[in-house]
């Protein structure tokens, strides 16, 4: 979801679009962006994807951070 609220497609360039929206990955998205990566972004979250039981061992269970604006 972007910051005003708008969800993004997972497919079709979403992941990069997220990648510009986090701050610490915001020049990491639009270098990937003008190089023309996003079928292997959204191809390395597909192959994420098959591995999500396995890496979420790595998610503290609990409540989650607070956020502060």
């Amino acid at each position: 979801m972007l910051r005003d609220g708008i969800p993004v497609a997972g497919d079709n360039g979403g992941g990069l679009m997220l990648l510009a929206e986090v701050r610490s990955t915001r020049q990491l998205g639009h270098a990937l962006r003008r190089l023309r990566l996003s079928p292997v972004i959204d191809t390395f979250d597909k192959v994420l994807a098959g591995y999500r039981k396995h890496l979420g061992r790595f998610v503290p269970d609990g409540p989650a951070p607070l956020r502060y604006p």
